[in-house]
């Protein structure tokens, strides 16, 4: 028979793997709980930045702090974040897509929304 223990540390795992993972709906999902959180450098991680200079990161920096503040706003006045449900992805070539997505406000309403991704070698980045 399998220990509590051990179904703890399996189910723990798997958690972890669906928060942390490097898909595409993973790097979507993990960009808005950030937004949602208001984590602006959270939320970088998400994105594709490897191409932007080092004189270039303030400004982008500053650019999604307004964004991420923004996000936030509208996530609290809908009841604050639920998820998100990607609808419908199209390849654009061998490391990228196209997706659309549903953003799930905790009142039950939704927002469409649509992004580039790019496969990076540290996962799914979504391209500004």
């Amino acid at each position: 028979m399998i220990s509590r223990r051990v179904c703890l540390a399996a189910v723990v795992a798997l958690g972890l793997t669906a928060c942390f993972g490097s898909g595409p709906e993973a790097a979507v999902q993990g960009f808005y709980g950030a937004v949602a959180e208001g984590n602006t450098d959270k939320a970088m991680g998400f994105l594709a930045l490897e191409s932007v200079s080092a004189n270039e990161m303030v400004m982008v920096k500053g650019k999604i702090q307004m964004m991420v503040a923004a996000g936030k706003t509208q996530m609290d006045a809908n009841g604050g974040f639920q998820g998100v449900k990607i609808t419908n992805q199209q390849e654009q070539g061998e490391n990228a897509l196209r997706v659309q997505l549903e953003i799930l406000f905790k009142n039950g309403k939704t927002d469409q929304d649509s992004m580039n991704l790019v496969k990076q070698k540290d996962g799914w980045k979504i391209k500004l």
